[in-house]
């Protein structure tokens, strides 16, 4: 039997933050991204400006810190990407309920949206709610690979299910909602859509397959092409299916 389960991996779309200017969005064909650990954390567990990760379970495995591409050039779109996780780990007939995933902040992408290309490498301090801008892109030409991160930001009461740490083991985490710009990991919380409760002699494989369509962004929408200042490219969140075979 397979299970599918819809999260959003990567919980940095920050679009309703710069209120002012709407990001631009758009496809990358290149999207490197590293995730160093996965976590299941079981029923009961409390995600608000503190985490609570009750019986936690490591179970990370397969691709869990390498780099791999998850671009449009790279996979075709719902292909699975790579087998990161050993959900055999954890206690058997314990209902869990979240995972809470640990990436780096730096990604490696090319891509385009309507009117700005990767032009190449951004910092890890950009706040995407600021307006001092002036990043890599331009409004015309071929896109070049381009290493970009998750901005740095803080909004602890809408994007509590974020939050930056100092090293891929999770150490010194920030609150929730707040990605720190000395910091060069961040974790992402998201709930499962089925409880995974582990039963005896089935292990799963655990896949999972990515649409990276809108997983670059121009942090204001048409200064490309209008020869604005903030022409900033930053990475955006692909979407994300966790598939469970075996189950």
């Amino acid at each position: 039997m397979i299970k599918k389960f819809k999260l959003l991996i990567i919980l940095f779309l920050l679009t309703s933050i710069n209120t002012a200017n709407a990001r631009e969005v758009g496809e990358a064909t290149e999207y490197k991204m590293t995730i160093h650990k996965l976590e299941l954390c079981a029923s009961g567990s409390t995600f608000t400006a503190t985490w609570n990760c009750i019986n936690g379970a490591d179970v990370s495995g397969g691709s869990v810190g390498t780099a791999i591409d998850i671009g449009s050039a790279a996979i075709g779109i719902g292909e699975a990407a790579a087998t990161l996780g050993n959900f055999g780990k954890v206690k058997t007939g314990v209902k869990y309920t979240h995972i809470i995933t640990t990436l780096s902040r730096e990604f490696q992408i090319t891509g385009s949206t309507a009117s700005c290309v990767t032009n190449g490498d951004g910092a890890k301090t950009t706040n995407i709610s600021n307006d001092t801008g002036g990043g890599p892109s331009k409004a015309s030409g071929t896109p070049v690979s381009s290493k970009l991160f998750a901005p740095a930001m803080s909004d602890q009461s809408a994007y509590r299910a974020i939050r930056s740490v100092s090293d891929a083991a999770g150490s010194n985490p920030e609150d929730g909602g707040t990605l720190d710009a000395d910091h060069l990991f961040f974790q992402s919380v998201g709930p499962l859509d089925t409880p995974y409760i582990l039963k005896p002699g089935q292990i799963p494989t655990v896949t999972m397959a990515f649409a990276t369509t809108t997983a670059v962004a121009a942090r204001v929408e048409g200064n490309c092409a209008n020869g604005g200042s903030d022409t900033e490219m930053q990475a955006n969140a692909p979407s994300a299916t966790l598939t469970l075979q075996g189950q």
